[in-house]
């Protein structure tokens, strides 16, 4: 029996085709399931933050044809979010709701605010920058910001919370101020 040259071992192995396919698909597996759970990921972000503009948009215009607000219809109004953000938690979103009015010189503040979840009331009386060519005089506006903490599903624990968050600007529809009575 003849014993094979270390050198024709090699030639042999190297000629060899064998698993070739196996290799090539256990390299490019993992890097297939990185793209495909960051694209899952991405999208479920974007679908969040969908759902948390939806809320911003539709608690200003609900509040924008108010002509007055109670506690209750704030109350009301911001308990929407829960039905708006479905099938989404609301228990990382945060809402302040408030109304900010001009000045005869276009220069805007607080006149109330109210908050829901975690949100941060806006302190009365405080100054607004408003959006060029938003400060018109002797204007009010409803002032909606929303914000929500999106943790991802699939790699939550390897990630921290991304802040979402949003905010919009509407005219009172119905009288040209919305006075909170509460």
């Amino acid at each position: 029996m003849r014993r094979e040259s270390l050198l024709g071992v090699w030639r042999r192995w190297r000629l060899d085709q064998r698993g070739v396919s196996a290799v090539e698909f256990a390299l490019v597996v993992p890097l297939m399931l990185m793209v495909y759970i960051g694209g899952l990921e991405t999208a479920l972000g974007v679908a969040t933050y969908r759902k948390l503009a939806d809320v911003t948009v539709e608690l200003g215009n609900v509040t924008a044809q108010y002509t007055s607000m109670s506690p209750t219809d704030v109350s009301n109004v911001m308990n929407a979010s829960a039905q708006i953000m479905a099938p989404y938690s609301t228990t990382n979103l945060s809402i302040v709701l408030s109304e900010i009015t001009t000045n005869a010189s276009g220069a805007a503040t607080v006149t109330w605010s109210v908050p829901y979840g975690s949100g941060v009331k806006l302190k009365q009386g405080a100054s607004v920058t408003l959006p060029a060519g938003m400060a018109v005089a002797s204007t009010n506006y409803i002032f909606v910001q929303t914000s929500y903490k999106y943790l991802p599903p699939i790699v939550y624990d390897i990630t921290s919370p991304i802040l979402l968050a949003d905010q919009i600007y509407i005219q009172p529809r119905q009288s040209a101020a919305i006075p909170y009575t509460g």
